[in-house]
């Protein structure tokens, strides 16, 4: 059989996936081993050791895989106007977060509210934060009162926030509820928000 049109190493690594994240519902990753891994999926030792090194490059490869999901989902394209946004513009790519994040929705809730890896959440607001730094290449002439680099880490930690919030709480809002009420937290700005003159 062409190995290319064998389906069976796509089959086994998804095996494999779906049998980390059932594992991480009940035990820390510290403490997975690669024989609990390959016993629950029902591969053999050797199929494991074709795709990964060890459990920590299986993680880093579901992690590399779902950053670039989440960086295609989340990218801005296109030359920025340079009127001031509007809530509708902002709503439109904010919704294109929480969709990624609901489709995804197993992977960032064991990966974000379990805590599996602390470096993950570094990596996550890393990619938050390089889509953003691509928008505001566009408007570096414009002077900002405050300094970007702490702008970015208030905006994004926030968005960091309500999203864990979404998530721990079962998703009560939908997708297009949370992009509207977070690009007119965005727009308006917090002082505005809750409502002073």
């Amino acid at each position: 059989m062409n190995q290319s049109c064998d389906p069976r190493p796509k089959r086994s690594r998804e095996r494999i996936t779906t049998e980390l994240f059932h594992l991480l519902e009940h035990h820390s990753f510290s403490t997975i081993t690669v024989k609990m891994l390959t016993d629950g999926a029902e591969v053999n030792r050797s199929t494991f050791y074709a795709h990964y090194k060890d459990k920590y490059d299986l993680l880093d490869q579901i992690v590399e895989e779902h950053m670039t999901l989440l960086a295609e989902a989340i990218r801005i394209t296109g030359k920025q106007s340079a009127e001031p946004p509007t809530v509708e513009r902002v709503s439109r790519y904010f919704a294109r977060l929480f969709i990624h994040i609901e489709q995804n929705e197993r992977f960032y809730r064991t990966m974000l509210l379990q805590g599996t890896v602390k470096t993950f959440i570094s990596r996550f607001l890393d990619t938050l934060k390089e889509n953003y730094r691509l928008a505001f290449r566009e408007t570096t002439s414009v002077s900002v009162p405050v300094d970007r680099d702490l702008l970015l880490n208030y905006v994004i930690g926030g968005q960091l926030g309500l999203l864990m919030s979404w998530l721990r709480n079962d998703r009560p809002y939908s997708s297009e509820y949370m992009a509207n009420q977070l690009s007119q937290m965005i727009v308006f700005g917090t002082v505005e928000s809750i409502g002073f003159p």
